[in-house]
């Protein structure tokens, strides 16, 4: 079973949809019209509302929409096989989540650019506008946590990847002055700073090798908790400053490398035309993977339905591009024609990154995806899985060669012999970061003089009780330890690296490829981050106005700069206690129900402006799969995943929160969908009475 056919449908399916079905809502549903005044002309302020080219504007909403979801959440949905998150993707994309993008960005031009939790209040009524603010609240910072985590253990370790994402930052800046300040926001600015930025962004990947190999390499390996902490003051300072100097050049220079490098991965698997070998559809069972008579541990937790579509999330449909659609995007559109293409084409993209992520993370051998997306616990002594040393005296030889990241490692204090962790268990993440010399003085084929376990064997893995079959061929090529590395993003990369390097005279270049990857990815969930975090303050500020005028207004900097504080510590939190097993599920889940909201809403204004009531089946229908899909994975999450977390005083806490957060969620929802049916019901009477 090979790619290419695969990828000429989607190709021929998303061509046919933005040119027949989105031109069908645009002209008949929604009836655009540039005679009408956009917010960006009407409210015109320099800061947040500023007229803005349609591709430049494209390139800001793309990847302001297109974060870690489409790259991530097909792969983690590959254990269910290929063909579920295939079809998902396509239909969902096309039906439901393009429509959705292209509804709610209509409205909220169409009401000087307000918030959707605003367009809820208006058309539905205040106390659904409160729900609806406090749901949106809440799901705007587990999103965010969810992106986040993703892009934490991409780059934990990576100095290679720190330095190519740091360097976007300053470039982006530059950007934005020099086109703004120098060239007055001309066309030709525009095309010089994109010309100039692309080249020195790939200028940073090409000379990452050499800086990780420096010293300031070794300054540049940052643990997870630095990560998270740096990306949360990323997020806070491009949300308090203005959209043209840092938001919208880095988005608009990051659309260019999201949008070149998806043409470059089509091309690379239209022409390598790589073996998916992951199985059509995979058993799955509790807690584990079943493929070909080989059994694995999940990558997430749940059952084929309804978690597919809660693990694909954002490929498909997205509730978080509502916020977008109705936060930054809608006070920069130029004119009501520039909607369809940014609303319904940027989603036709996403979902095309979806299946291209899809495609290359199928391709790996199904051992090499389960070792690299899951961490298991590994014995320090042999048990008959496997171990870290086949005897209680073999751990002696760490005595003498221990280093004191490695005795933090095994719980082991100043003094106390190796032999005293012989009972103790190991996540496999763990065990590859032990030094070099530990590895190599328990038997393991690892180079004593080497940074990390890059050189471990097929042998070595079988070993510690974890099957693999091309990964240490490919932790070798592309220098970086990339078992147990969670969360998708490395499975992708190295996906997308074998695609690559599959091309003409491309062979030896495999490292290259993957930490482009690497900083592709993260180019992704970054632009994110940094939208994110400025529609939740837009959000948080549009509802403490209500108490403090002053605070309502978004370009108040003091406003600004508590909720953007408020916000940010809100998804830092989650990532700093959860990992990508219980934040992802609950991200998937906040997601969809985000998108119910949104999709509710939008049945709301169809009925009321639509020209006939037939047309109120475009997110009608979406709405009541997507509803019925999520609520029923959110109930069921809660059961089986979050309350059991409760019981263990080491998930407790956490337990607690995903327990109060996830319930809160789906109380709110519920009341929006009754509350809007009603309303819906009034409409249409008053259709007929008229």
């Amino acid at each position: 079973m090979h790619a290419l056919w695969f990828m000429i449908l989607a190709l021929a399916v998303l061509a046919i949809a933005y040119r027949y079905y989105s031109a069908f809502l645009a002209a008949r549903v929604l009836v655009l019209d540039d005679a009408r005044r956009t917010p960006a002309h009407e409210r015109n302020d320099g800061q947040n509302y500023h007229p803005t080219s349609r591709w430049v504007l494209f390139g800001h909403h793309f990847a302001a929409i297109t974060g870690a979801g489409p790259l991530v959440g097909p792969v983690l949905a590959a254990q269910f096989g290929f063909l579920p998150g295939y079809s998902w993707i396509l239909i969902g994309v096309v039906l439901g989540g393009a429509v959705h993008d292209l509804v709610m960005l209509t409205a909220s031009v169409r009401r000087g650019g307000r918030s959707l939790a605003e367009i809820a209040r208006d058309e539905l009524g205040p106390g659904v506008g409160a729900v609806a603010g406090v749901a949106i609240l809440f799901i705007v910072v587990i999103a965010l946590a969810g992106l986040g985590r993703v892009v934490v253990g991409a780059l934990a370790e990576s100095a290679w990847g720190v330095f190519t994402i740091g360097a976007s930052i300053p470039i982006a800046l530059a950007m934005g002055l020099f086109i703004y300040k120098v060239r007055g926001g001309s066309s030709q600015g525009v095309r010089e700073a994109t010309a100039v930025g692309v080249l020195l962004l790939l200028v940073c990947v090409v000379f990452g090798k050499q800086v990780q190999d420096s010293s300031l390499g070794q300054m540049l390996q940052l643990s997870e908790t630095t990560i998270t902490l740096l990306i949360a003051a990323y997020g806070f300072v491009a949300s308090v400053l203005p959209v043209w100097m840092l938001l919208c050049p880095r988005d608009y220079l990051s659309s260019y490398m999201k949008i070149g490098t998806i043409a470059l991965l089509v091309l690379g698997i239209v022409l390598v035309n790589p073996v998916i070998e992951m199985p059509l559809v995979n058993a799955v069972g509790a807690g584990t993977i079943a493929v070909d008579g080989e059994v694995f541990p999940a990558v997430v937790r749940g059952s084929l339905f309804p978690f597919v579509f809660i693990t694909i999330a954002c490929g498909a449909i997205s509730g978080f591009h509502a916020l977008i659609a109705s936060g930054t995007t809608p006070k920069m559109i130029d004119k009501e024609s520039d909607i369809r293409p940014i609303g319904y084409g940027a989603m036709l993209m996403e979902g095309l990154v979806g299946i291209t992520a899809l495609l290359a993370a199928t391709a790996l051998p199904p051992a090499d995806y389960f070792a690299i997306n899951t961490d298991p616990k590994i014995a320090v002594v042999a048990d008959a899985k496997g171990g870290l040393a086949p005897s209680q005296a073999a751990l002696a030889a760490l005595d003498p060669v221990m280093t004191a990241e490695d005795r933090r490692r095994l719980g082991l204090t100043e003094g106390q012999s190796a032999t005293a962790a012989a009972e103790k268990t190991l996540k496999l993440s763990e065990v590859l970061r032990l030094s070099n010399g530990s590895l190599a003085a328990l038997g393991f084929h690892a180079d004593p003089g080497s940074v990390h376990a890059s050189e471990l064997s097929v042998a070595d893995f079988k070993r510690l009780g974890v099957k693999v079959e091309d990964l240490p061929t490919l932790a070798e090529a592309t220098d970086e330890v990339i078992a147990a590395r969670t969360g998708g993003a490395v499975s992708l990369a190295v996906g997308m690296a074998r695609v690559f390097s599959g091309l003409p005279g491309m062979r030896t270049l495999l490292d290259y490829w993957y930490h482009f990857a690497i900083m592709f990815e993260a180019l992704f969930i970054l632009t994110t981050i940094d939208t994110g975090t400025r529609v939740g303050r837009f959000l948080l500020q549009e509802f403490l106005g209500r108490f403090h005028r002053k605070l309502g207004d978004p370009s108040w900097l003091p406003g600004a700069v508590l909720s953007s504080l408020v916000i940010v510590a809100g998804w830092s939190y989650f990532i700093l206690t959860g990992s990508i097993a219980t934040i992802w599920p609950m991200f998937g889940i906040a997601n969809q129900l985000l998108a119910s909201v949104a999709l509710a809403v939008g049945t709301t204004i169809v009925l009321k402006e639509g020209r006939r009531p037939a047309y109120a089946w475009v997110t009608l229908g979406p709405l009541l799969f997507v509803g019925t899909t999520t609520l029923t994975a959110g109930f069921r999450s809660l059961v089986e995943v979050y309350v059991p977390m409760t019981r263990d005083p080491a998930t407790a806490t956490m337990g607690v929160v995903n327990t109060v957060v996830t319930a809160t969620l789906l109380t709110c929802v519920l009341a929006i969908v009754v509350m809007s049916a009603r309303k819906w019901r009034e409409l249409l009477r008053a259709r007929a009475a008229a």
